[in-house]
């Protein structure tokens, strides 16, 4: 009661305690918090249900263990959203809330970085990719560059394939299926077309 708690993973099935009722606890006292709710029992996923109990997520038992990460993922996707506090945040994010990514892959969220870095270095063009990517590993100590260019890669290739043809054509009628470097440039370029 005294902390803030920022998700709690919560079996319904627990000894002495039931999970319902912990549910409940944090409703009645309006605790902000995200739950993830796991359990086999389906009369227990009913009641939170009828009872309109708040969880993100329901994961039913068993479950693989990548459906658990998935749910984490957005949690903190969605926890980057409500931090954005200035103003150089909700500029990148309008530009690429164009596109239909998904923003719990961390690929997502190395793009994010990319242009970060090279908005705080006053770069207007990226030249070679590698490079950028090399420093943003650096940021994740444990990361390697090729890592974070695969992860920024296959993000947007899969924009690419969800993304409305029609903009995509607008953002990039020269090039309807943009690689990362292409991507990264025009968001850069539409960056600083808004700041002026």
């Amino acid at each position: 009661m005294n902390s803030q708690i920022d998700v709690i993973l919560l079996d319904l099935n627990i000894t002495k305690v039931n999970g319902i009722q912990i549910l409940e606890k944090i409703k009645e006292s309006n605790i902000s918090t995200e739950v993830i709710v796991i359990s086999g029992e389906a009369e227990l996923i009913v009641e939170i249900i009828s009872k309109k109990l708040s969880v993100n997520q329901i994961l039913v038992k068993p479950f693989q263990i990548d459906e658990l990460i998935n749910c984490l993922n957005l949690i903190i996707a969605d926890f980057s959203q409500k931090n954005i506090e200035n103003e150089k945040d909700i500029k990148i994010l309008r530009l690429l809330n164009k596109f239909n990514f998904n923003k719990a892959n961390m690929g997502y969220a190395y793009i994010i970085d990319c242009l970060n870095f090279c908005i705080e270095k006053e770069y207007t063009y990226i030249g070679q990719t590698k490079e950028l990517y090399k420093s943003i590993a650096e940021q994740y100590k444990e990361e390697s560059y090729t890592k974070i260019s695969w992860n920024i890669s296959k993000c947007i290739q899969v924009m690419n394939k969800l993304t409305d043809k029609n903009i995509l054509k607008k953002y990039f009628p020269y090039d309807d299926t943009p690689s990362p470097k292409t991507f990264l440039n025009e968001i850069l370029h539409r960056y600083y077309m808004i700041k002026r």
